[in-house]
């Protein structure tokens, strides 16, 4: 007998229909975390958004088509969520710029958004498809991968259009596909993004011997990151490398140290959330992800997220009355983009 095929797990959220009042309050419930979203000075008889998303288990495919509002995502916004993912955003209508100048995004031309750094932007009447890939997952494959932020792919670029032809073809049958059949895309999913960002492929890029080194180092790292006792001479004697050829190897991440470092600041911010509701100290926690000395470990903090470790659990409190507030109101995608790691 033939199994039962799993089909991939859909959400959607759909404003029209709804008086403008309801349906603005809606959309800031559901984005307000990531985006700074302010209330109009006048409100609108109708706010029509529709938004959906399927959900892929390491990636997010989805589409949003909604009235022309400002994107701002300050630093308060980094901090209180902890988003860690890139947003690829391909503009199938209307128009999108960044505040204070920057290139216009036109129809067909794919922007880079990261979410772990500070973003405005405003735009048109916009019906966008996204592709949302969790860090960890994408920067290993990407040249200096903190430094692609509104990076615009325009149409016109071979390897971008392959890539909106490739996201394009996959949403349109993401409803046809099992799970297990839309993981198995993810890779090359993963892999064209890169080439398409980096502006070259794969293999001009690092050479797939480098490249497939770097992959297993990082998953090293990433199953060791609570030891203690890693560093770059650890993982170098691992791999039977020098540490010359490990600093080679993450050039891209500023060195070895600096991608440990940050992968450990990621997970403090995320126990930064949880500890707002079971009180552990901020210094137990920066200790136990390997930060011996609080100074140093606060002005690395401030560095990556733009906010002290204090002010960053002060807005997870705010957050955690919020979610309180909202709990069984909100569609499941928006717990999926701010979840996504």
């Amino acid at each position: 007998m033939e199994s039962a095929k799993t089909t991939v797990a859909h959400s959607a959220l759909d404003t029209r229909g709804m008086p403008g009042r309801l349906a603005v309050a809606l959309w800031q419930e559901h984005m307000g975390s990531l985006y700074d979203l302010r209330t109009p000075k006048e409100l609108p008889e109708t706010f029509d958004v529709r938004v959906e998303f399927w959900h892929l288990e390491s990636a997010l495919i989805g589409t949003f088509k909604g009235p022309a509002q400002p994107w701002n995502r300050p630093r308060a916004c980094i901090g209180h969520d902890g988003t860690d993912s890139y947003h690829l955003l391909v503009l199938r209508k209307g128009w999108s710029a960044p505040h204070g100048g920057g290139a216009l995004v036109r129809p067909g031309d794919i922007l880079v958004c990261d979410m772990a750094q500070p973003l405005y932007m405003h735009g048109g009447d916009n019906e966008l498809l996204t592709l949302v890939l969790p860090r960890n997952l994408l920067a290993r494959h990407l040249q200096a991968p903190d430094e692609h932020n509104l990076q615009r792919l325009p149409s016109a670029d071979p390897l971008a259009a392959l890539l909106k032809d490739h996201l394009t073809n996959l949403h349109a049958r993401l409803p046809d596909m099992s799970r297990e059949q839309a993981e198995a895309i993810i890779p090359a999913t993963v892999h064209l993004a890169a080439a398409a960002i980096n502006g070259t492929t794969r293999d001009e890029q690092l050479g797939s011997v480098r490249m497939a080194m770097t992959e297993r180092v990082c998953k090293y790292i990433d199953a060791h990151i609570h030891v203690r006792e890693l560093s770059p001479e650890a993982i170098a004697n691992q791999f039977g490398m020098t540490r010359r050829n490990l600093g080679r190897l993450f050039e891209p991440y500023g060195g070895a140290a600096a991608y440990i470092r940050r992968k450990r600041l990621s997970l403090v911010h995320a126990s930064l959330k949880r500890s707002a509701r079971n009180g552990q100290s901020i210094e137990d926690i920066a200790e136990a992800h390997g930060f011996n000395h609080y100074r140093s470990f606060a002005l690395a903090y401030q560095k990556q997220f733009g906010t002290s470790p204090r002010e960053a659990r002060a807005l997870a409190r705010k957050g955690t009355a919020f979610s309180a507030a909202t709990d069984g109101k909100l569609e499941p995608w928006a717990y999926w983009v701010k979840d996504l790691k």
